[in-house]
């Protein structure tokens, strides 16, 4: 359950700002703990990711409670501290942003063909995942 189901009542409309507020805390609390959980089961401490990093114990502290902010640079040089690959997958939103509702267009593409875009993704390691959009969204 998340903080947002946990608190807010499920009919609660929330603006664009604050579905993206949510978004970012909810990406970055689940990368921190995926971090923290691999810590856990490889049996290193935060002083010694400090070590590998080279970096301080305090450093490392502040990026895995979110109190700063973490690069991708940041993340891969943990990955790869820590002996793992990160491998990062990207879902289409079950709701469309109120820009794209709206009708919104650009000169190079319209909603469809700019929602079609957003449903090819490249993983870390090169390769193209496709997902089909549901066109009955676009007006």
């Amino acid at each position: 359950m998340s903080a947002r189901e946990l608190f807010y009542a499920a009919d609660k409309v929330f603006s664009d700002a604050e579905n993206r507020a949510f978004a970012r805390e909810e990406l970055v609390y689940n990368v921190t703990e995926e971090i923290l959980v691999l810590l856990e089961d490889l049996g290193i401490s935060k002083t010694e990711l400090a070590r590998r990093l080279g970096k301080s114990r305090s450093f490392v502290t502040q990026i895995l409670s979110g109190a700063r902010n973490m690069t991708l640079g940041t993340l891969s040089d943990m990955c790869f501290a820590l002996g793992v690959k990160p491998f990062i997958t990207m879902e289409q939103q079950k709701c469309v942003p109120s820009y794209l509702d709206a009708g919104w267009t650009s000169e190079s593409a319209n909603a469809d063909a700019y929602l079609r875009e957003l449903s090819t993704h490249r993983l870390l390691d090169g390769t193209q995942v496709e997902s089909w959009v549901d066109d009955s969204r676009v007006a």
